[in-house]
């Protein structure tokens, strides 16, 4: 199986079954919407960056780019809420 299939094959799977999680689990409103957004945005970001990867040369230095700035922002956000 090619590494581009298999990338979206999980995505594919992985979706329903973290939003049925969110739904059947027992959460607040509050807590359920913010999961399901949460990992809705982070899917797209997922699937897109998967594409741009595999797309060209130029999708390759756009994805390393936005890893390093998500990876800095996390370090940021921890270093700030700790």
């Amino acid at each position: 199986m090619l590494t581009k299939k298999l990338h979206f094959l999980i995505a594919l799977i992985s979706y329903p079954i973290t939003i049925l999680h969110f739904i059947l689990g027992d959460y607040t409103n509050e807590k359920l919407l913010s999961g399901i957004s949460f990992f809705s945005i982070t899917t797209v970001i997922y699937v897109g960056f998967v594409y741009l990867y595999f797309k060209s040369d130029i999708g390759k230095k756009l994805v390393m780019c936005g890893l390093l700035v998500i990876g800095m922002t996390s370090m940021f956000l921890a270093i700030t809420a700790a």
